[in-house]
């Protein structure tokens, strides 16, 4: 089923260049890599102006700056399965009107108490 109102995407894995790869792997892997919580990995990937969601259904890092879709776990070498089983289930909010598609949130167990 084609949306009407497509999700702006950036450049596909396929179409970003070996340099920028990589660079975008030595980012993003330490910090999957370092996180215990979804909570944590939200928290840090907003620290540098990314957000992530499933968009189609694929977890996806999107670049908050401009909305678009920036890669997607597999890109990264990691699987769903894996992050699950080291962090448990995230929070996904579900964007209505579109299939497949959500945000994850904080965890509110995790936020800090005033």
């Amino acid at each position: 089923m084609l949306h009407s109102n497509p999700i702006p995407s950036g450049p596909q894995p396929a179409s970003i260049d070996c340099e920028t790869a990589i660079l975008i792997r030595s980012v993003f892997l330490p910090i999957f890599n370092r996180v215990s919580s979804w909570t944590a990995l939200i928290d840090e990937m907003q620290a540098r102006e990314y957000s992530l969601a499933f968009r189609g259904g694929t977890f996806s890092i999107i670049d908050d700056r401009n909305g678009k879709r920036l890669c997607g776990l597999r890109f990264l070498g990691l699987n769903m399965q894996e992050l699950v089983a080291r962090m448990g289930r995230p929070k996904v909010v579900v964007r209505s009107g579109r299939d497949a598609d959500g945000e994850l949130m904080r965890d509110p167990a995790e936020l800090p108490q005033n």
